[in-house]
């Protein structure tokens, strides 16, 4: 039922956009990334294991990302199967920042949001998680 409503909210939004200047941001499924690496030794082959770059967590941030102001959700909910973070951003003179991360890789991706979104909300996926890294699937991630 969420879902249907954010979808709702994301197609209204885009249809007024252009009259109600909506703004919204959200983090790509996956990030194209190439590694280069070279052999420690001669008698040692590098390879890749191919695993995709899915979305894997967000962060945001008041200021610059380099400046470290990570914000903790203002709410969590969980359901058998979901875990659901919001955060409530007040104007802020600094501005705020969604950073997107990838598993499999250490890459990551941010931008400035829009002035005028005032809440992201993220869900993942209670009880998967990728492999090794311990960190949650995430399905959608929506601020506006």
């Amino acid at each position: 039922m969420k879902l249907i409503t954010l979808n709702l909210i994301a197609f209204a939004c885009a249809i007024a956009a252009p009259h109600l200047g909506c703004a919204q941001a959200t983090c790509p499924a996956t990030l194209a990334v190439e590694q280069k690496t070279s052999a420690p030794a001669p008698n040692w082959t590098v390879t890749f294991s191919g695993y995709n770059t899915a979305i894997a967590g967000v962060t945001i941030f008041e200021g610059p990302p380099a400046e470290q102001a990570s914000l903790m959700p203002d709410s969590e909910q969980t359901t058998d199967a979901m875990v659901f973070q919001t955060w409530k951003l007040a104007k802020s003179g600094r501005g705020y920042w969604l950073q997107c991360e990838y598993a499999n890789t250490t890459a990551q991706i941010y931008q400035r949001l829009p002035v005028n979104v005032s809440r992201c909300d993220v869900a993942y996926e209670r009880n998967v998680r990728f492999g090794g890294e311990g960190r949650r699937v995430v399905k959608s991630v929506n601020c506006e």
